[in-house]
């Protein structure tokens, strides 16, 4: 089997290829130069295997990397959105170990980050954020560190934003501001120490 043609796409980083005058697959550019492959090269089925894996590996590696430029990712992210692009298993463990080498995919420093925005942009407490964690595929150990080098409980700011939330019910009956401001304090993932706390701060500045 030869090369007969090859010619470029619509888009300029992929070409096609053809074999005895008929078209046999499209590739990256750059893994036809890596490759060299060209006009009236001889090849075999088992290099066209080889070749269409390296441009399987190249193209997840690029899909990865746009996935990446939105947000930073978890491994178990990134392994579920490679598999929903239907690349096979060892091709998304190929393109997990070279991330995870090169450091665009790090689990811990993923947690610091996340601990860092929850708390300061949602007022998140720390259940919430060790169960969103948790299903992202974050170990517990790296969510501990994270937790316990990026969290800090800030009661006055918890207080504030209440304040604000829920302005129109401080004339309501103690009971019922409870449940409420507590449900909501609960659902951001706050502890009832820190819910008891901002009740308590809520109280004495009504006082």
């Amino acid at each position: 089997m030869i090369i007969t043609n090859i010619t470029t796409q619509k888009d300029p980083e992929r070409v096609n290829i053809f074999i005895d005058n008929e078209f046999a697959f499209g590739l990256f550019h750059s893994t036809k130069v890596e490759l060299g492959l060209k006009k009236g090269l001889e090849i075999n089925e088992a290099t066209i295997h080889d070749i269409r894996a390296k441009d399987e590996l190249q193209n997840a590696k690029s899909k990865a990397y746009h996935y990446l430029s939105f947000r930073q990712r978890t491994q178990k992210e990134m392994e579920e959105y490679l598999d929903k692009k239907e690349f096979n298993q060892n091709t998304i463990q190929l393109v997990i170990k070279s991330l995870l080498e090169s450091g665009y995919i790090e689990d811990l420093e993923f947690a610091r980050t996340y601990v860092r925005d929850k708390t300061t942009f949602k007022n998140f407490g720390p259940y919430r954020i060790r169960n969103e964690l948790s299903q992202k595929g974050v170990s517990k150990e790296q969510i501990d560190l994270a937790l316990e080098e990026e969290y800090h409980e800030e009661i006055q700011e918890l207080v504030d934003l209440v304040k604000t939330k829920y302005s129109s019910i401080f004339q309501d009956d103690s009971q019922k501001r409870y449940r409420r401001i507590g449900g909501f304090l609960q659902r951001k993932g706050h502890s009832f120490q820190t819910i008891k706390k901002v009740l308590d701060s809520i109280d004495g500045k009504d006082d």
